[in-house]
């Protein structure tokens, strides 16, 4: 048998719970499968015996990969894990919670059993120690190469599991994007999962989002996400998305949609065609609502400028509305009608000086009369 120690404090992350130390290794099996089409994942829950079994068909072990940034998956966009300590550090949550933790690694024939033992090496601290065992007692290899198993799983704590992870779950209405899904149903408002998993809960949201991890970057904690970064990242999202949803955002201005006129538009300047389609809708949605003569204005300024115009409505409205409208290609600027109108006397000098030549002097000098006599 080898042992393997870890340097990892037993305390290391002590706010992870259960749940992000399944969420870590299911992540894993998640990311094997998708690096490799035919590395079948597996998940099952025994409620009776309370325990838990993740695997991949395909996958084996190699204790290198105990080396803490040892990962495989550091330069896939595809993947979550990046950092080459997910499992490791899953495990050592897991066994401090408590949780007997086995790796059945057939495709090695070998058995991994981690537990905590004191260090002589770091006086006595409990460290995380790998006993891998060569010599195990087979008596039958099912149809994969990994097998993990967790047990001392309650149902609570797997009830908790499954809300942390849309693979687990029926979604219900969702509206699908090419940078992941739009999560309508109550239940899922505020919260943020990157390829299905619970990653963070981001209180301005207005609705759910399950995020392509290739289009977002997560902490080493695969808890926190900048917030600029998540409402560029659903802007850009719901730009692309030419429905009633994205209309009904853009009019309540919510931080969902906070730059979705910016994300709509490429570097060059121009829209893109479902933007387009969006701003054009929008713009007819505002005329519908408030008259042919409407103005989007978002401060007394503007409004007190837009009112000097003429005979235009200015319409406080939320500075996203007002974007996408001033975006839409029907949209035009006001114009000061005064200085455009011509006045009844400029008429008639104007039409004086392109006739002369056809009048008498006399004929002339008569209409110049009348021409001074207008006020107007």
């Amino acid at each position: 048998m080898s042992k393997y120690e870890l340097s990892l404090s037993k305390d290391y992350v002590p706010s992870w719970t259960v749940v992000d130390a399944v969420r870590e290794l299911f992540q894993n099996a998640l990311d094997q499968q998708t690096t490799t089409e035919d590395n079948t994942m597996f998940f099952n829950y025994d409620e009776q015996s309370e325990t838990l079994y993740i695997g991949n068909k395909l996958s084996v072990l190699d204790v290198k990969t105990l080396l803490l940034g040892s990962s495989t998956k550091r330069d896939d966009p595809n993947t979550i894990g990046q950092f080459g300590e997910g499992y490791k550090i899953a495990t050592l949550v897991l066994t401090r919670q408590n949780k007997k933790v086995t790796f059945f690694n057939y495709g090695a024939k070998e058995v991994w059993n981690p537990r905590f033992v004191k260090s002589r090496r770091y006086n006595g601290e409990e460290i995380l120690t790998f006993f891998v065992d060569k010599k195990y007692p087979w008596t039958k290899v099912p149809d994969n190469n990994l097998t993990i198993t967790i047990e001392g799983i309650s149902p609570h704590d797997y009830e908790q599991i499954v809300e942390s992870n849309l693979h687990l779950q029926d979604v219900g209405r969702i509206i699908e994007s090419k940078y992941g899904r739009i999560l309508e149903e109550d239940r899922y408002r505020s919260k943020v999962f990157v390829n299905g998993l619970y990653v963070c809960s981001y209180a301005d949201y207005t609705q759910g989002y399950d995020f392509k991890s290739e289009h977002i970057k997560i902490d080493r904690d695969r808890k926190l996400a900048d917030s600029f970064q998540l409402k560029w990242l659903s802007s850009t999202m719901l730009s692309g998305v030419d429905s009633d949803k994205t209309i009904e955002l853009i009019k309540q201005g919510v931080a969902d949609v906070a730059y979705v006129s910016d994300a709509g538009s490429s570097l060059w300047g121009t829209s893109s065609n479902t933007y387009k389609s969006i701003s054009n809708k929008t713009y007819r949605a505002f005329k519908d609502e408030h008259g042919e003569n409407a103005i989007p204005v978002t401060n007394q300024d503007e409004f007190s400028k837009v009112s000097s115009l003429g005979s235009y409505n200015a319409v406080f409205v939320n500075q996203t509305y007002s974007n996408t409208i001033k975006s839409s290609e029907e949209y035009t600027e006001p114009i000061n009608e005064s200085k455009n109108k011509q006045s009844t006397k400029s008429k008639f000098e104007g039409w004086l000086n392109n006739h002369k030549q056809n009048l008498t002097k006399r004929s002339i000098k008569k209409l110049q009369y009348i021409i001074d006599e207008v006020t107007d």
